[in-house]
């Protein structure tokens, strides 16, 4: 597989509540090990599915890795004033 077309596989999440601070580094391709016998198993009624609808198969999983590629680099920060919350896909 090509690189453009892999998942995030880890994140960072920065929790920082008045002087106490939280960092996590949560390693997300366990996340896509867990998913990857669901979406195996899923893969048969999304093929019905797909010619029942008249949708071409192969490129909407494309479409799908794409769409999960494109989490790369993103970065949510929501502030309050009361707390911060930080978190990177990598």
């Amino acid at each position: 597989m090509k690189a453009e077309i892999l998942p995030p596989l880890t994140a960072t999440v920065h929790v920082k509540t008045g002087r106490f601070g939280l960092r996590l580094w949560l390693p997300l391709f366990l996340f896509w090990l867990l998913l990857l016998p669901l979406v195996i198993l899923a893969l048969p009624f999304l093929f019905a599915a797909a010619l029942v609808f008249g949708i071409r198969f192969w490129a909407s999983i494309r479409a799908t890795l794409a769409l999960l590629a494109g989490f790369h680099g993103t970065s949510v920060e929501v502030e309050r004033p009361s707390a911060r919350v930080f978190i990177n896909l990598h």
